[in-house]
């Protein structure tokens, strides 16, 4: 590391104070992260894996709390485990968010209404996001943390999916006869929280591509739907049932569609996230009251379809022209600022200075018992745990993604 870095290091929290201000940190921030030795700091596979090794033991370590919890205290006080769930789920969700906004310095522009934007995190919300990209998920976990709902928002997968499974997620079976009975049980738990809750609904079912795109196209064409751009052609049942199932309880659909800026930022994929390379989201959000929504099956089936439309003007906007709104008609808001907010920080580095201090202890013994077999067994888990970190990685990708959507199971919508 350069002198020019160190002496940065040092006076970095005298600098924070004489700043004063949170606009002015950020720019300084920004700069002492892009300095070219950090910047290639920021791509050591050695760290790569110390994130990844943090992520997952302390992923195992909030399962086990989240598991004694659950059988212990939720049965007698719901409520309090919801409110105690909430930071578990945070402190593990946050790790991701450390590697968008921290590591990589990615950053978001959110487009929405007054009223959208003063509502956040003071009401329950159905959210209907486009899924277009590998990582559109992680904006939209960014807009909840800094709107205070991301805690509340994969099953068998350790650690992240284990946390799920014990947070009242709906998993799916994609067998609608199945999935129904499943969802009308499982929304009823969120009546109960103690807080206001986002439900993310990803209506296409998939993410796009060029392939399941064709074959989602040649579906609207045989159903006489609209023809879309830039979106699959959403399933209905599921969001009707959510509809039906949230009324009454939850007010208002968040229509959220999420671009990226490729000349302020890269490719949006978390492998340039995790070389610590910039990625620029900008987001465009309707506040829809969902009392809107028909009562009717057939009614709800139209509304959905009009609505990925409209997000579908949108997107082809934005990838044209830059502006969501530059060649529709639909309303044109303002930029609105969400500052980062520290803790997606403080919580990583905690967690890190756990796990790299157990490490250390943990290899030191094994390097100083002399066995070769305690040798061979330590570098075998580096080799685990590099052949991990970048098998989940590759899960990420759009062409490792579901076919749902793009065979037969068009035939029924």
């Amino acid at each position: 590391m350069s002198a020019c870095v160190r002496s940065a290091g040092r006076v970095h929290h005298q600098l924070i104070l004489l700043l004063g201000t949170t606009q002015a940190y950020e720019s300084y921030r920004d700069r002492m992260w892009e300095l070219e030795d950090f910047t290639e700091i920021r791509r050591w596979y050695a760290l790569h894996l110390l994130l990844c090794v943090t992520f997952f033991i302390s992923g195992v370590i909030i399962n086990a709390v989240q598991f004694l919890l659950y059988v212990t205290l939720r049965p007698f006080n719901k409520s309090l485990y919801c409110t105690l769930n909430y930071y578990l789920i945070y402190s593990l969700m946050s790790q991701v968010l450390f590697l968008a906004e921290w590591w990589s310095g990615s950053e978001i522009r959110v487009f929405t209404s007054d009223e959208a934007y003063q509502m956040w995190g003071k009401e329950h919300a159905l959210i209907i996001m486009n899924h277009t990209y590998e990582v559109d998920w992680l904006m939209g976990w960014i807009v909840a943390d800094r709107s205070h709902t991301l805690g509340k928002m994969m099953q068998y997968v350790p650690t992240i999916g284990w946390a799920w499974r014990l947070s009242d997620i709906i998993f799916l079976n994609r067998n609608w006869q199945e999935d129904k009975t499943i969802m009308q049980t499982q929304i009823k738990e969120f009546f109960d929280y103690p807080y206001p809750v986002w439900m993310l609904l990803f209506a296409e079912g998939t993410r796009f591509t060029p392939a399941k795109h064709e074959a989602s196209m040649e579906f609207a064409r045989k159903r006489g739907l609209p023809e879309l751009k830039r979106h699959l052609i959403p399933r209905t049942r599921g969001f009707i049932q959510c509809a039906q199932s949230l009324k009454g309880n939850f007010p208002v659909i968040y229509d959220v569609t999420v671009g990226f800026n490729t000349k302020e930022g890269e490719e949006p994929s978390l492998q340039n996230m995790l070389r610590g390379r910039k990625v620029m989201s900008e987001i465009y959000i309707r506040r829809l009251p969902l009392d809107e929504v028909p009562d009717d099956d057939e009614g709800a089936s139209k509304y959905l379809h009009e609505l990925y439309r409209s997000k579908d003007q949108l997107l082809d906007s934005y990838i044209n022209t830059g502006s969501f709104t530059e060649e529709n008609d639909l309303p044109k808001y303002s930029s609105r600022a969400m500052p980062r907010r520290p803790y997606s920080l403080l919580n990583m580095i905690g967690w890190a200075s756990f796990v790299l201090s157990q490490i250390l202890r943990f290899y030191y013994n094994l390097i100083t018992s002399g066995s070769l077999i305690s040798i061979s067994f330590a570098v075998g888990i580096v080799i685990f745990a590099y052949l991990g970190l970048y098998k989940m990685i590759g899960l990420t990708k759009i062409d490792k993604g579901s076919q749902y959507g793009s065979t037969d199971t068009n035939k029924k919508d």
